[in-house]
């Protein structure tokens, strides 16, 4: 009977140290795991500094004014949030370098937002409030041509009134050429002048309503004034309406 006791305790006892080291093991391995889970979570959401706006940056700004003004400032974010072109150190861009837009504040900034050469408006030279208007007109209506960029002009529009009859009024009394065909400057040491029929003109945004129906179902015609200054005649008060226009 003792023995039978006997053996029934060292079973329980083996079977014991068994349990224990098992549990050990498996206890180990899961601190292992959560320890390696959790290294990798820390490594995937590690914080990367970046660039970002400070303020809100113009488009077609230097990047080497963008330094020297302070618009950036550094930011942390995650490692795997970030774009690949994020800017992470100023020295690494060309302060040549401009930008293609409106940069907003806390933006990141990414290399791509750059280019050489960056331009706002598209190389003409449209006054602030005013928009640029392409309309067409052949070298008569052009004054031979003698319309150049810079030239300031009266614009006429001439078509049939509600009447039947033909008549030609003031549409614009004195707007401003921006351009001839894709020219918006004139070569002074050879004076040639881009022939296209392409006329751009810059006008208010309610004039350039005006024209844009006009040059649908009316000709159009320019003229030019002494001293290249609308301004210093007499013009007819009256000018052409948007409903003389689209009746």
């Amino acid at each position: 009977m003792k023995l039978r006791t006997s053996h029934l305790l060292t079973s329980t006892r083996s079977q014991t140290i068994v349990i224990v080291l098992a549990s050990l093991v498996i206890g180990f391995g899961t601190y292992l795991y959560l320890i390696n889970y959790q290294a990798n979570i820390e490594r995937e959401n590690s914080l990367v500094p970046v660039y970002v706006a400070s303020s809100q940056i113009p488009s077609g700004t230097s990047f080497e004014e963008i330094r020297s003004r302070n618009l950036v400032t550094r930011a942390n974010f995650p490692k795997d949030s970030i774009p690949n072109t994020a800017i992470t150190a100023l020295a690494s861009v060309e302060g040549s370098l401009k930008s293609k837009g409106v940069l907003e504040p806390g933006q990141i900034i990414l290399s791509s937002y750059f280019q050489a050469d960056a331009r706002t408006d598209v190389s003409l030279k449209i006054p602030q409030g005013m928009l640029a208007v392409t309309i067409s007109v052949d070298d008569v209506s052009r004054v031979g041509n003698f319309v150049l960029p810079g030239s300031r002009v009266v614009l006429f529009a001439t078509g049939s009134g509600s009447s039947g009859t033909v008549a030609t009024k003031i549409l614009i009394p004195n707007t401003l050429v921006l351009g001839i065909g894709n020219q918006t400057d004139l070569n002074t040491s050879t004076l040639t002048l881009n022939p296209s029929p392409l006329v751009t003109i810059a006008v208010t945004p309610r004039d350039a309503q005006k024209v844009i129906l006009a040059a649908q179902s009316m000709k159009l015609s320019l003229a030019l004034a002494y001293n290249n200054d609308p301004e210093s005649l007499l013009l007819p008060i009256s000018r052409i309406s948007l409903t003389e226009i689209s009746s």
